[in-house]
C-alpha cells in the first residue's frame, strides 16, 4: 500500500458528536508535523473503507512533505453498499445529527488533539465521498475551508431519495434527470439550505469528473459549478486545455482561487488523483 513511511497511523474509536454511529477512523500523522498542521478528511466511494481510500489517494506521501493530519473515516453500511449518507435531512442538515455531523466531529477533535490551522481544514472524496464532500461544503462551511470532488453531485441533490447509494429506487440526482432539470438558483438554495442560519465565506471548491462516466454523469460538473458558483458569487472566466495532464481541461471561475472544474475527456468514474492540483488550490503546496 502507498502509505507514508515516516509517520505513525492510529485507530480511533471516539472523536466526539458521532450520531450516526460512524466506525473508528483511521488517522496518519508525519513524523515532522507542522507547528499548526492542516486537517484533510480522505471519503471514499461507495463499497470501499477508510484504508481502501488511503491507497487509492496516497495523501499520507504529501502529508509527510507538508506536515498535515489526515483522516480517513470509514461510512456505516447504508444498505449494505457502504455509501455515505447524502439523501437523508439528518445528513443535509448543520447539527441534524447524521453522517455529516460526525464527519466535522472528526475534524474538530484533530485541530484541537493536533492544534491544528483551523483555516485549512478540507474534504477530498471520490464518487460518494465526493458527493459527501460538496454535502459537508454545505452543512458545515463554519469547519471545512475547501473541498475537492471527483465523480460527485451538488450538495443536497440526493434529497428526498431513500438512500443516496447505486441501489437507491430514485438515481435521479446521480443519472443527471436532476442535473438537467434544475436551475442555478435551486441548486443555490439547497446548498444554502443545509445551514440556513450562516452568512460567512463558503469553502473553496474543486469539482472533477470524466465525460464518460457512466455511474454518476457528466452533467454533474456543470450543476455542481452552478451550484458553488451562485453560492459564491463567481463568474466563468476561462478554460485551459491539457491542465494538469493531457486530455483534462480546467475550468477556472473568478481569479481561480475559489473555484475550479476540470473536464477529463474520456473519463471513466473517478478519474486518478491529482494531489499537486489539489493541494495546490488548497494553498498547502
Amino acid at each position: 500500500m502507498p502509505i507514508g513511511l515516516a509517520g505513525k497511523t492510529q485507530t480511533i474509536a471516539n472523536w466526539g458528536d458521532n450520531p450516526s454511529k460512524l466506525p473508528s477512523i483511521l488517522v496518519y500523522t508525519p513524523d515532522k508535523l507542522a507547528e499548526k498542521p492542516a486537517v484533510i478528511l480522505g471519503l471514499h466511494p461507495c463499497g470501499g473503507s477508510g484504508s481502501q481510500y488511503r491507497s487509492m489517494v496516497n495523501l499520507d506521501s504529501y502529508a509527510d512533505k507538508l506536515g498535515f493530519v489526515v483522516i480517513y473515516p470509514t461510512s456505516n453500511a447504508q444498505q449494505g453498499f457502504n455509501c455515505w449518507d447524502a439523501n437523508s435531512a439528518k445528513s443535509l442538515k448543520h447539527d441534524g445529527g447524521g453522517d455529516s455531523q460526525g464527519l466535522a466531529a472528526m475534524a474538530k477533535w484533530a485541530l484541537k488533539q493536533y492544534n491544528g490551522d483551523a483555516s485549512k481544514v478540507f474534504a477530498i472524496g471520490g464518487s460518494s465521498g465526493a458527493m459527501e464532500s460538496n454535502v459537508l461544503a454545505a452543512t458545515y462551511p463554519d469547519v471545512f475551508k475547501g473541498a475537492a470532488s471527483y465523480s460527485g453531485v451538488p450538495a443536497a441533490c440526493w434529497a428526498g431519495a431513500p438512500y443516496s447509494t447505486p441501489l437507491s429506487s430514485d438515481t435521479t440526482c446521480p443519472l443527471g434527470q436532476k442535473a438537467s432539470k434544475y436551475s442555478q438558483q435551486q441548486w443555490v438554495d439547497l446548498a444554502k439550505g443545509c445551514d440556513p442560519g450562516y452568512n460567512g465565506t463558503y469553502p473553496k471548491m474543486l469539482i472533477v469528473h470524466g465525460t464518460a462516466d457512466t455511474a454518476v454523469t457528466i452533467n454533474n460538473l456543470k450543476a455542481q459549478l452552478d451550484q458553488w458558483s451562485g453560492v459564491k458569487g463567481l463568474t466563468f472566466t476561462k478554460n485551459e486545455t491539457n491542465n494538469p495532464i493531457t486530455n483534462w481541461k480546467k475550468i477556472i471561475y473568478g481569479d481561480g482561487t475559489e473555484l475550479v472544474g476540470y473536464e477529463v475527456q474520456g473519463g471513466g468514474h473517478i478519474p486518478p488523483f491529482q494531489g499537486d492540483a489539489t493541494l495546490s488550490f488548497f494553498g498547502l503546496m
